[in-house]
């Protein structure tokens, strides 16, 4: 009798990652359902595939909900509370829907779901490098801390690396590269990570540890399953870096995720006209939060399309910028139809107007300068802990560790403010004035126009300015007191001015392109050229500029507004720094920081009687008589002139004297139209 034993069964080669036994899910199993949905505010509803969910339930993302979109803006505005985590969403669900439009009105191009679902997390995923209270951590905060190491050292610790070292090496840091940085530790949670092999770029991800199966990691199709050809590459994690970065990694010359797909970098991140779906959901949304009006234009997503286009901006691109002019290629990029000439324009008109009425509005400036303040003051003493057990960080070298980031939040604020170290109290007195509202106040601001002396003082450094106005205020508060009597037994040191009481801020708005006009950058489809938009790739229509003329009606004069902004910090001195302001960004460049008395005097001799009377609908004046001599260095009009002045309240307890409007012949517009910042003709006085 024969026994016949049963076949041998092929042993089965296990992969690196199966030899450590991971414990590995599917990315269905993350999800009850394939799809879900949540409700937005401007949006409405926006669905949540299961990819998607995965990368939203990670801390990385998570965090972004303590992160509020505007900053300190809500100190203004008492609804822009948003945060990042919102817009995030907005952006992803804006991706999805400009993708698909186009997919379903060219099915030419090959657009796949997969295309589809990378993008919209490109968009989700392109914030998660910001750092405390929106653009203060990885702009003014280490402006502050550079200036400082620069001029006196920064103070060490003991906490996180040398400090010195440090600002030198991530002298050129952004948040883009901390988005790129926390990408990554988003896939090591799910236990993921790219290969770091070309050869292995189109391999699903490596598997370093518990979480999803590499081998379950892609994107779903209409039947619930996971197609070898829908799993996530390293080439495509490439691609989402790429979105986010705007440009190829690491300099590169070309792009590696979607060579063959240029076009779909437009959509987070538009390199040729900067109309994008990250700018298309926040200025609705923060326009909505903050004015009460504001919605997204789907009429610029669902009307665009992909065609051939000349480079827009070949010195800033990457396959342009080393081209002779008659070399600039054409791109694939997203165009419009040209009746939408008008729209693209207002969208950038949006941005004009969301920076002069929100993003730098002088109160919210006034407030981002204080918390810079106290982050900066608050840095050597206040550890950011690691997620992981690792050593903790301070506050501005927390982005070079994903695990010490992934714990800096707006809340860092209140970690201070609750804080007993007496190393923290300088900074706790500057939070505790944001609190009351004790501001920083800014007591100057010129717009800078065309004239010579306005031009010169442009091109001087914020400190340099700020260093004029210390030099002038002596000069300025000897002319002063000197014309009027010295206050009794007040010392001059005790109003003296040093640059730590000031800051100068150069503001620049514009509509996207600087002093250009940003539609110039957009390029357009002719109605006759509509029908071509269903041929081949290669035989896809030519769109081009638009010529101004077309549409010349809408153009406004100027498209960029340049202005230079005084903010006091110490309160009492803001008399004294409006005063020295005036006469260095008035007149100090145009004739070399000469000081003109307060009080003008004409050419012809005698006495002159002035009137002051109140600016605020006020019967109460003052009269008083000063001599008129001679003076080369003010233009006035002859002697025995009456001359009408209007008092405006500087502070609480020092008034400024100048020209009333109807007796001026030349004026300077303030851009803010605020009593304690209006700038007048030549003739000014101060009261003390």
């Amino acid at each position: 009798m024969f026994t016949f034993l049963p076949p041998k069964r092929a042993a089965r080669v296990q992969s690196d990652w199966e030899s450590h036994g991971f414990s590995t899910t599917s990315l269905k199993s993350q999800s009850t359902s394939l799809t879900t949905r949540t409700n937005d505010d401007v949006h409405l509803s926006i669905s949540l595939d299961p990819l998607t969910q995965a990368f939203l339930d990670t801390p990385q993302m998570q965090r972004l909900r303590g992160l509020s979109q505007l900053g300190v803006a809500s100190y203004v505005y008492i609804n822009a509370t948003h945060t990042r985590f919102e817009h995030s969403l907005g952006v992803a669900h804006l991706a999805e829907k400009l993708l698909s439009s186009i997919s379903l009105k060219q099915p030419q191009l090959k657009i796949t779901q997969k295309d589809i679902i990378l993008t919209k997390l490109a968009g989700l995923t392109h914030d998660l490098g910001h750092g405390p209270f929106s653009h203060i951590y990885d702009g003014e905060l280490r402006k502050q801390l550079e200036f400082r190491r620069k001029r006196k050292g920064l103070e060490d610790s003991g906490l996180g690396p040398n400090m010195e070292e440090f600002q030198e090496k991530y002298k050129g840091w952004a948040h883009e590269d901390a988005s790129l940085d926390m990408l990554d530790a988003l896939l090591a949670h799910h236990g993921l990570k790219a290969h770091s092999d070309p050869e292995k770029y189109d391999e699903p991800l490596v598997q370093i540890g518990d979480g999803i199966d590499r081998l379950k990691f892609g994107v779903i199709d209409l039947n619930g399953d996971i197609t070898p050809e829908n799993l996530i590459t390293t080439r495509d994690i490439i691609y989402v870096k790429e979105c986010i970065n705007g440009a190829p990694l690491n300099d590169g010359k070309e792009w590696i995720g979607r060579k063959d797909k240029e076009y779909l970098y437009d959509v987070i991140s538009n390199r040729h006209s900067g109309l994008d779906v990250d700018k298309m959901d926040y200025y609705a949304r923060d326009q909505k939060r903050t004015l009460s009006v504001g919605q997204v234009e789907f009429i610029l997503i669902e009307e665009s399309f992909v065609a051939r286009g000349r480079c827009s901006r070949p010195g800033k691109c990457f396959e342009c910028k080393n081209c002779a002019p008659k070399d600039v290629k054409d791109h694939y990029m997203i165009c419009w139809p040209e009746k939408l000439v008008v729209k693209g324009l207002e969208f950038f008109k949006t941005r004009f107007s969301m920076h002069s009425n929100v993003y730098t509005h002088k109160t919210v400036k006034a407030v981002e300068y204080m918390i810079c303040d106290a982050l900066v003051l608050a840095d050597p003493w206040i550890p950011v802990p690691n997620a992981k057990g690792g050593p903790p960080l301070r506050i501005s070298q927390a982005m070079s560790c994903t695990d010490n980031y992934v714990n800096l939040k707006d809340s860092v604020l209140d970690l201070i403010e609750s804080s007993s170290d007496p190393k923290l109290q300088r900074s706790r007195d500057i939070i505790r004035k944001i609190r009351s509202r004790q501001f920083y106040k800014c007591v100057f601001s010129l717009a800078v126009g065309n004239k010579d002396h306005e031009q010169e003082l442009w091109k001087k450094s914020e400190a340099e300015i700020r260093k004029m106005i210390v030099m002038t205020s002596k000069k300025v508060y000897e002319a002063q007191y000197g014309q009027f009597g010295t206050p009794e037994k007040k010392e001059t040191d005790s109003l003296g001015l040093k640059e730590g009481d000031m800051i100068v801020e150069k503001r620049t708005i514009h509509h996207g392109q600087k002093s250009e006009n940003p539609v110039n950058n957009m390029r357009f489809v002719s109605k006759t050229d509509l029908m071509s938009l269903s041929k081949p790739l290669e035989s896809l229509p030519v769109a081009r500029k638009k010529d101004e003329t077309e549409y010349e009606a809408h153009v406004p004069k100027k498209f960029e507004e340049k202005c230079i902004r005084v903010y006091c910090k110490e309160k009492g001195k803001e008399s004294i720094v409006l005063s020295a302001a005036r006469e260095v960004i008035t007149f100090g460049s145009k004739e070399k920081g000469q000081v003109h008395s307060p009080h003008p005097k004409s050419r012809g001799g005698g006495k002159r009687k002035e009137r002051v009377s109140l600016s605020q609908n006020s019967q109460k004046s003052l009269a008083f008589e000063t001599d008129d001599t001679a003076d080369s260095s003010v233009n006035s009009t002859d002697g025995n002139e009456n001359q009408e002045f209007m008092l405006s309240q500087e502070s609480n307890d020092s008034f400024s004297v100048s020209e009333s409007p109807s007796a001026a012949s030349t004026r300077v517009r303030d851009e803010e139209s605020t009593p304690e910042a209006q700038i007048r003709p030549t003739k000014r006085l101060n009261l003390g």
